[in-house]
């Protein structure tokens, strides 16, 4: 049982110095990583599934929460087999629905939180099988456009 704690107090000293949402954000990131990876872990398996675009059936972030840097949760909201989507918990007076900012994982780039722009949906699709209907998506609807009826995002339409 010792030696379990050495490990762990060797991995918690490379967080000396940081702010603990910044850790707590690394750790989130660490465990969609290990959720990808197959054991036992090498230091290749590891640096390839960084490197390399993870493409799998699974699920794009099977915790559906993430912390942003500001310490504000983002919170899953709807998803398709390419694309899930995140609103930010604001605290305070930004919590009026004007100010709502929405996220945005692709299976892709599963580690990699992005604000939900136009600009940002073109440049992780690019040269992706859904890129050229998302563009043609985005020249018709903004990305956080949503259905009338049923209130669910209109880009998760998009095949």
């Amino acid at each position: 049982m010792k030696q379990n704690y050495k490990q762990l107090y060797k991995i918690v000293t490379q967080f000396e110095g940081m702010p603990k949402i910044e850790v707590f954000d690394i750790l989130h990131k660490i465990e969609v990583l290990l959720y990808y990876a197959p054991g036992p872990l090498t230091r290749t398996t590891i640096k390839n599934l960084l490197d390399a675009e993870v493409v799998t059936d699974q699920e794009i972030d099977p915790f559906h929460f993430t912390i942003l840097p500001n310490g504000n949760f983002c919170e899953f909201i709807d998803s398709n087999s390419w694309l899930h989507i995140y609103k930010e918990q604001k605290r305070g007076l930004w919590r009026l629905p004007v100010f709502d900012t929405y996220y945005f994982k692709t299976r892709y780039a599963p580690l990699e939180l992005v604000q939900l722009t136009r600009n940002n949906l073109i440049t992780h699709l690019e040269n992706k099988w859904e890129e050229t209907s998302v563009r043609a998506f985005l020249d018709k609807h903004h990305p956080t456009d949503r259905d009338k009826h049923t209130g669910k995002f209109l880009v998760l339409r998009v095949k």
